[in-house]
């Protein structure tokens, strides 16, 4: 790793005659590019500023059903006022293929999944059946309800990492 040549370097410069190093004094090996992939464990030379927002779409803070919340406005879990949907898809975390929701159907969503349009909130399947052809909703959503929004992690020109931090998992 590269760590091992960080310290090598350090100690063949300790070893070069004529380099005094006065008692305290630290040796700082100059900087060097890696692939982020090999940088764990390694101090980060310079602040990294995004250049992009993160996350870069609307998506699923939970598993669920996207929901256009209202739709679901009725749904109450006390009473006898559940709201079923039809479940027009299933979107994964990672799915690249934009989906859209009509009024009244839902969607089934895993963490991290990329929200349809028209979509607005995620309905926690706690407050469903689980159906996979009709979902039963026992509980209303507000809007924004379970979603993490573009940027809420980051804002382009936010600092990601500061001068110094250990990059690590």
């Amino acid at each position: 790793g590269h760590r091992r040549t960080v310290v090598e370097q350090r100690q063949h410069a300790r070893a070069v005659p004529g380099h005094a190093i006065r008692k305290g004094e630290h040796l700082r090996p100059a900087p060097v590019r890696v692939a982020i992939s090999e940088a764990q464990g390694l101090m980060c030379a310079e602040e990294v500023v995004t250049e992009r927002p993160l996350p870069g779409f609307d998506q699923a803070a939970i598993d669920g059903y996207a929901v256009r919340s209202v739709d679901v406005i009725g749904a109450d879990s006390g009473g006898d006022s559940d709201v079923t949907l039809p479940v027009v898809s299933t979107i994964a975390a990672g799915e690249r293929t934009p989906t859209r929701l009509q009024p009244r159907q839902a969607a089934r969503v895993q963490t991290g999944a990329p929200m349809p349009t028209l979509a607005d909130a995620v309905l926690p399947l706690r407050w469903t059946d689980g159906g996979e052809q009709k979902v039963k909703i026992g509980h209303a959503v507000e809007s924004g309800d379970y979603v993490r929004r573009v940027g809420d992690d980051v804002q382009p020109g936010d600092v990601a990492v500061r001068s110094g931090s250990i990059i690590g998992p």
